[in-house]
């Protein structure tokens, strides 16, 4: 460094730690040779291999505009982490030399309320706005063609978001709980949605594919072309919800925030449930499963604190962490031979479910799966809660370590009683659609619908009463967290 640049280096150091707030430094611009790295009171730099700048980190209070150039060299990258957590920035302009912004270059500016991207900008990093709570439009350039990870998540403010027609991808979280959207349009070039980017929408009204050939919206909900996959649905979606069959896959956060469903009906066709799919359907009361089903994602029906019984089908293999934590109204679970995986926080804050019968089939149960709430500023026991399980099973180890007052069932009439549940319920079905062939009854689909879902309920709490009550013909013993 010559002497002319090394005074005015020091200068603008003594200046900046002389005054904790500094505004761009006009010494900077006078400057002369690229340095390896630069600070010139507002912005550190690091000189890249194609000799420009990237900016590295801000430590200006107050910024408005990202200069284009300094020391007569361009500036064309924000770095990691660079702006992160400045919390004075409201407005900001960005030049159109930059034409890469890292991940998490301006994660949690919580003021921003503007950002003016280049128009040059080919990359835009993962979180790299996660968190700007007062952030409310956004318009990605021509030359961006994905929108990565969780970019704009937590984006609370953002109502406004325009894509060009080149982007193709947007990521999973990409957009997630951007609660203030209304509305949204698909670009025609888009062809790929990842999970939960459209996750908790609370405002969500409706979405635009008409350009888009890769998707479709119909009934209120946003599909695969081939209506596979359920992406995401309107918040107006209200009263019985009935999954269309042929549907094959709810994906995460698909209905989330749909607080106005009341039922829900899920066909056959459906293998799996995603993360968050359900979560905050605040009004929903009832569940209804179809044999087929595989696995229920991580918190898919977290936060519906009005459902209240739930009969798990013999299919299912994994019951994903929290996915009916805060299920606060919900006193019955049938879980049935079959079932392999439930996840930590399963059942967490279920505070009216007081005991639950655990299949011999269950390998694996994650911490506080059952029998825990949540009392500030800790979790507790709920009171009265036990579990049946069968002897030597993960569910006996289960109870012990978290010392969960439990009953040893004998392996046979369990089993049995399982099988009864589905034998009973698949029968009744039948029997009921029969009926009302033979007589020709005119009743709609959601008649015949309603009336094998009561039958079906009818078989399933008679198991129920003889998993959970028949003790003296189990020949159990009661046990407090030993056998």
């Amino acid at each position: 460094m010559n002497k002319i640049s090394s005074r005015f280096a020091a200068l603008s150091a003594a200046v900046t730690a002389f005054f904790s707030c500094t505004p761009f430094s006009a010494f900077a611009d006078e400057l002369q040779g690229a340095e390896s790295t630069l600070y010139d009171g507002s912005f550190y730099y690091e000189l890249n291999q194609d000799m420009t700048y990237t900016i590295t980190r801000c430590s200006a209070t107050i910024v408005t505009e990202v200069p284009s150039i300094r020391n007569g060299t361009a500036i064309t990258a924000i770095g990691d982490g660079a702006f992160q957590g400045c919390t004075g920035i409201t407005s900001l302009k960005i030049p159109d030399s930059i034409t890469t912004i890292a991940p998490n270059a301006f994660y949690d500016c919580a003021s921003l309320r503007t950002v003016t991207l280049p128009k040059k900008l080919t990359y835009l990093g993962d979180h790299a706005f996660f968190g700007c709570i007062a952030l409310e439009s956004i318009e990605l350039p021509d030359t961006l063609t994905t929108v990565e990870p969780f970019t704009f998540a937590l984006c609370q403010s953002l109502s406004d978001i325009k894509l060009s027609n080149n982007v193709t991808d947007i990521s999973e979280y990409a957009f997630y709980q951007c609660a203030s959207i209304s509305g949204f349009r698909l670009p025609a070039s888009l062809t790929s949605i990842g999970d939960n980017a459209m996750g908790c929408w609370f405002s969500l009204q409706e979405i635009d594919a008409s350009a888009n050939s890769s998707f479709v919206y119909e009934d209120e909900m946003l599909m695969d072309s081939k209506k596979k996959d359920i992406i995401r649905a309107s918040v107006n979606k209200s009263g019985e919800l009935i999954i269309p069959e042929g549907t094959v896959n709810i994906r995460s956060g698909a209905f989330s925030t749909c607080a106005q469903l009341t039922s829900l009906h899920i066909p056959s066709s459906v293998t799996a449930i995603g993360d968050e799919a359900f979560s905050y359907c605040s009004g929903l009361k009832s569940v209804d499963f179809s044999e087929g089903l595989e696995t229920i994602g991580l918190s898919a029906f977290m936060f519906d604190n009005k459902i209240t019984s739930l009969s798990i089908p013999t299919t299912v293999s994994l019951i994903d962490d929290n996915a009916f934590a805060y299920c606060e109204s919900l006193s019955k679970v049938i879980l049935p031979e079959g079932v392999k995986t439930i996840g930590a926080d399963a059942f967490f804050v279920c505070d009216e479910l007081k005991q639950v019968s655990i299949p011999k089939s269950v390998s694996t149960i994650g911490d506080d799966a059952f029998g825990f709430t949540y009392e500030s500023p800790e979790r507790k026991p709920v009171e009265g809660f036990s579990l049946s399980v069968f002897s030597g099973s993960a569910g006996a180890k289960y109870a012990k370590s978290e010392k969960i007052s439990y009953t040893v069932t004998d392996f046979n009439i369990k089993k049995i009683a399982f099988i009864v549940i589905m034998l009973g319920a698949l029968a009744a079905a039948a029997v009921f659609a029969a009926v009302l062939m033979k007589r020709g009854w005119k009743l709609g689909a959601s008649g015949a619908r309603k009336a094998a879902k009561k039958a079906k309920e009818l078989e399933a709490e008679k198991a129920y009463k003889k998993i959970m009550g028949d003790d003296a013909e189990d020949k159990s013993a009661e046990k407090n967290g030993e056998e």
